[in-house]
């Protein structure tokens, strides 16, 4: 069995047995999980790992019929298997700047299907080298020291809930310190924002002080369907949700091939 479609099956098989705790066949799957050679054939995209092993996490499937319990050993080899994979899984650089604004409003304490605000920042950060994280909530940016290298738990940390959303705040934080970007990303599910201005007003006056084409993306992380504005701009882009499909979306939107 391919190993995607293994990782998906994992809480199924777990339900009906064929994986037991303690089990040889269960030693070699987590083996094989965690293998460098089958990880690199298979080039698994990060994101996805982990998107499998919160779903085998949760203990039941997407419609609550097949329950089981999760299997601390299966569960190991596949946050070991997500950290191997940024080595063994070659993601080129897009060599772009981007400012990833993570809106930490008391609204990210919901649940997030099939993902997570941390998980979102932690692929890019890990990915991309020119990266700079930023919290906003409250009418004002809050500290934040996100890098390559940390484990999700210490991005998590750092992105404590808060109150309020303004995701206009990180263009005036780049254009106010001179900072040239090329793509910023904002990840947030709350649907009631408090603008100082309008977003696309925030990047058209960051592009010429910089001199810069730069892009924005709103990320809404719930499908809520929220727009940022209704605007011909190309270099504007909304999303709802989040999967790999809009990782790719933002790659390509950064390299210009959309």
């Amino acid at each position: 069995m391919p190993l995607q479609s293994l990782m998906k099956r994992l809480g199924k098989m777990t339900a009906k047995r064929i994986l037991e705790p303690g089990s040889s066949d269960t030693q070699a799957v987590c083996d094989r999980i965690q293998s460098d050679a089958v990880l690199k054939k298979a080039r698994i995209h990060p994101f996805s790992i982990l998107v499998a092993l919160e779903n085998y996490k949760k203990g039941q499937g997407y419609q609550g019929k097949t329950k089981w319990e999760a299997d601390s050993n299966i569960i190991h080899a596949m946050d070991s298997a997500f950290y191997k994979s940024f080595t063994v899984h070659y993601l080129e650089p897009l060599e772009k700047n981007f400012v990833i604004a993570v809106d930490i409003s008391t609204s990210l304490s919901s649940i997030v299907p099939g993902t997570s605000v941390s998980t979102a920042v932690a692929v890019f950060a890990s990915t991309e080298a020119n990266t700079q994280v930023l919290a906003y909530s409250g009418g004002s940016l809050i500290p934040c020291s996100v890098a390559a290298g940390m484990t999700l738990e210490q991005v998590t940390a750092e992105l404590t809930p808060s109150e309020s959303t303004d995701c206009t705040l990180p263009m005036a934080w780049a254009t106010e310190n001179k900072k040239a970007v090329d793509v910023f990303i904002i990840l947030t599910n709350n649907p009631i924002w408090a603008f100082r201005a309008s977003p696309v007003e925030a990047l058209t006056k960051h592009r010429q002080k910089m001199g810069t084409f730069s892009k924005f993306v709103m990320c809404g992380l719930t499908s809520i369907g929220h727009a940022v504005t209704d605007t011909p701009d190309r270099g504007v882009l909304s999303i709802c949700g989040f999967d790999l499909g809009a990782i790719t979306l933002i790659r390509n939107m950064a390299q210009g091939l959309i």
